[in-house]
């Protein structure tokens, strides 16, 4: 018999959310600000929180409960949020949809230990999966997101169906990537973080990240969570990222991956196409996917396309 997960009070962050939310709802007028308000009011409704390896963390679901189970991993310094359109899309499409931010991520607390770890994003995974009564799920992941879903297959492959890796590849360790990329990337998106207009992160995203436009809500989402990111837990990750010993398990890990689809930006500025197709030739059972003209941020840029095509490849067997 499956025992309900106890869920807990919601995080400070999330509640400083709630109240930012209905002070914009209560001034905001222009029916597109009103449309993204709405949305974010959706998916506030749907927040639950759990503890994983003792953090609070934030989640939520969309679709039948007997479905079956797809969980969403995101990238670096994002949120569940990144999914705001495929998750419910994946749900119309019969599957069970879990979608939750790592922790110091998203609405989900830091960790006190600051351990960020990809081995522990990982093992939350799991313990997110055991503690909502999950035996078998597919796995989707987008950028860093990948390479903890590589490492939840390499720890119970038994339990992984098949997968969806977007924007990422595989890489060599390189001293000097170790140690300048992480306080590079801190300090770019720190400044972002910072930064109290929209529309000029909506400029630096859109001229730097994408090859595509991207709309007023894809920007709310990803600002939103953006902000509510705990800068040490971003800068931690991809330093682990980047490790020695993590670049040699996350490529061990590929020899043990399931069936993938992996999707790439034609024009990724982030990932080169070189380590995507990397990828995709090494794990054994896997289809490389170009998306053309299209950069870094695949789920705002072609979501159409990313909705058919993983909705397609989980439904395969």
């Amino acid at each position: 018999m499956t025992t309900q997960p106890e869920f807990v009070f919601a995080t400070e962050k999330f509640c400083r959310h709630l109240d930012e939310l209905a002070a914009r709802e209560r001034r905001e007028t222009a029916p597109l600000q009103l449309a993204v308000l709405a949305t974010m009011r959706e998916f506030a409704s749907r927040a639950r929180f759990i503890r994983l390896g003792g953090i609070r963390h934030h989640a939520y679901e969309y679709g039948p409960v007997d479905g079956p189970a797809v969980m969403l991993l995101h990238g670096w310094d994002c949120s569940s949020y990144w999914f705001y359109r495929l998750a419910p899309a994946l749900g119309q499409h019969g599957f069970r949809v879990i979608a939750f931010d790592f922790r110091g991520h998203g609405f989900s607390d830091a960790d006190p230990q600051d351990d960020y770890t990809l081995p522990t994003l990982a093992q939350d995974t799991l313990r997110l999966a055991d503690l909502l009564g999950i035996q078998r799920f597919h796995l989707v992941s987008f950028s860093l997101g990948s390479a903890v879903a590589l490492l939840v297959g390499r720890l119970a492959p038994e339990r992984v169906g098949r997968q969806v890796v977007m924007n990422f590849g595989l890489f060599d360790y390189s001293a000097l990537r170790a140690q300048l990329l992480p306080p590079i990337l801190k300090t770019i998106f720190d400044t972002l973080r910072r930064i109290p207009s929209k529309t000029l992160v909506y400029r630096y995203v859109s001229l730097t990240l994408a090859q595509r436009e991207v709309t007023w809500c894809d920007v709310e989402m990803g600002f939103t969570s953006l902000v509510y990111c705990h800068s040490q837990a971003a800068f931690l990750a991809v330093t682990d990222l980047v490790r020695q010993e993590r670049v040699a398990q996350v490529q061990q890990a590929t020899g043990q991956a399931h069936p993938t689809l992996v999707i790439t930006g034609e024009f990724d500025p982030v990932v080169p196409f070189a380590d995507s197709l990397r990828l995709a030739q090494t794990i054994p059972v896997a289809r490389l996917h170009i998306l053309l003209r299209t950069g870094h941020l695949v789920l705002f840029e072609r979501p159409d396309d990313i909705e058919r095509l993983t909705a397609e490849w989980l439904a395969a067997d």
